[in-house]
C-alpha cells in the first residue's frame, strides 16, 4: 500500500492522483492511499508532497523495519493523529535505546517538512523517515520512498534565461499537475509520443514540465516576445538537463489561431487579469471578471473546432477571493451549453481552486472534456 503526503490544496493532489493512478485512490484529509503499489516516477507528481510505502500496520514495530547494521538516521513525522511532537520524540527515543546507533532529526513539528526530508536524505537505506498515520480508525506504519525536490523545483523555475513576472508566475509544480490532469482525461496512442499544446505558452512553464515527463511541446502566444521567451527556455532546458524533445512555437491569438493537428493534450493558464495586492473595488472587480470571462468565451470557442472528445485539456483560469467569498468567471457555469464537459475526479463536483492566503486572485483549474 502506497501512502501519498499532499499539499496544501489536497483535493487538487487527490484529482491528479487519480488522474494518474484511477478511481483506487482514496482521501483521507491530507493522506490519499493506494491498496496497490506503482513504479512510477513519482517526481511528475507536482501536488504530492510525499510517497511512502505502508510496511506495518502497529506504530509500536517501528524498531522491527529498521537496519540491523550501521549508523541510521531517523526522522519521524505524524499525520492524522494526536501525537505531538514530544511524544515522537519519546518514540525516537524508545527506538535509539533499543536499537543503538540511531540519530534523530529533531523537528518542532508533528510533521517533518519536505525541506528537512530532502536535505536529511531520509530516503536512503540508512536514512530515513517513518511516518506515523491514524486513517479510519488503523494505525500505519509508513516508510517514505520520495519527498519532493525543491531546489530542483526552484532551479527550474529561477534559473531559466527568460522570466516575467508581468505574465504571471505559474509553479513548475502546478503546470505539471496541469498536464497530469488533462492527460487522465485524453485517449493516447501509446505507439506515438503524445503533442501536448499550450495555446497562452507564454515564458513556457507548461512547455517545459511536459517536455520533462518525456512529451511533444508545441506552444503560441498573442506576443512575440513571450514566443522568443519560450525558445530560449526550451533550449536551456534541453542543455541544463540533457534532453531532447520535439517543439513547436508560433505567435496566435488563442481566440482565433488555427493550431497543427495532431493535439492530444492542451494545458494552459489564460488571461488572469490584473494582479491585485489589494482587494479592488466591486466596479474594478466586474470590469476584470468580464474582460476575462470574454477572453475565455472566445477561446473556448476557437478551440472547440479543433479537439475531439479525445483531447484531454486542463485550463487555469482566474477567480477572485474577497471578503470570505470566491468570484467564479461566470461561463464555469455554462459549459456544457457551449459544448464542453467538467471533470472533477471524485464524487463531488468540487471546484479544484490554487490559491495562497494573501493573494487576490487564485487559479482555478478546469478539466474538460468535449461533448
Amino acid at each position: 500500500m502506497l501512502l501519498f503526503v499532499l499539499g496544501r490544496q489536497p483535493e487538487i493532489g487527490f484529482a491528479e492522483l487519480r488522474a494518474v493512478f484511477g478511481s483506487e485512490v482514496q482521501l483521507y484529509g491530507p493522506i490519499a492511499l493506494l491498496e496497490t503499489a506503482v513504479d512510477v516516477d513519482f517526481s511528475r507528481l507536482g501536488s504530492v508532497v510525499k510517497v511512502a510505502t505502508v510496511v506495518d500496520n502497529t506504530w509500536k514495530n517501528i524498531a522491527e523495519h529498521l537496519p540491523v547494521e550501521g549508523k541510521v538516521t531517523l526522522g519521524l513525522s505524524t499525520y492524522g493523529t494526536k501525537l505531538s511532537p514530544r511524544e515522537l520524540f519519546r518514540f525516537g527515543l524508545d527506538v535509539k535505546k533499543r536499537r543503538g546507533s540511531v540519530r534523530l532529526v529533531p523537528s518542532t513539528e508533528a510533521a517533518l517538512s519536505s525541506a528537512t526530508v530532502f536535505h536529511n536524505k531520509l530516503t536512503k537505506p540508512n536514512k530515513i523517515e517513518f511516518i506515523f498515520a491514524h486513517i479510519n480508525g488503523r494505525e500505519l506504519l509508513a516508510k517514505t520512498i520520495f519527498v519532493q525536490d525543491i531546489p530542483a523545483y526552484t532551479f527550474r523555475d529561477r534559473s531559466r534565461p527568460k522570466r516575467d513576472a508581468r505574465v504571471g508566475m505559474l509553479p513548475p509544480k502546478l503546470a505539471q499537475t496541469m498536464v497530469n490532469l488533462a492527460a487522465g482525461v485524453a485517449k493516447l496512442d501509446k505507439a506515438t509520443t503524445p503533442m501536448l499544446l499550450d495555446p497562452f505558452c507564454g515564458t513556457g512553464v507548461v512547455l517545459q514540465e511536459a517536455a520533462l515527463m518525456g512529451l511533444s511541446v508545441y506552444g503560441t502566444d498573442l506576443e512575440p516576445r513571450m514566443i522568443e521567451y519560450s525558445e530560449a527556455n526550451l533550449k536551456w532546458l534541453k542543455s541544463t538537463h540533457h534532453i531532447d524533445f520535439a517543439s513547436k512555437l508560433e505567435v496566435g491569438d488563442a481566440t482565433s489561431h488555427r493550431w497543427q493537428a495532431p493535439i492530444d493534450i492542451i494545458a494552459t493558464e489564460t488571461y488572469l487579469g490584473r494582479a491585485f495586492t489589494a482587494v479592488p473595488p466591486p466596479a474594478v472587480l466586474n470590469e476584470v471578471m468580464n474582460t476575462c470571462n470574454i477572453i475565455l468565451s472566445k477561446f473556448l470557442a476557437n478551440l472547440r473546432t479543433q479537439v475531439s472528445s479525445d483531447t484531454g485539456m486542463t485550463i487555469a483560469v482566474p477567480c477572485w477571493f474577497v471578503h470570505g467569498n470566491v468570484h467564479h468567471l461566470p461561463l464555469i457555469r455554462d459549459l456544457s451549453e457551449i459544448g464542453f464537459e467538467q471533470l472533477y475526479y471524485s464524487d463531488k463536483s468540487i471546484p479544484l481552486v490554487y490559491h495562497r492566503e494573501d493573494q487576490v486572485v487564485g487559479r482555478e483549474l478546469l478539466v474538460l472534456r468535449k461533448r
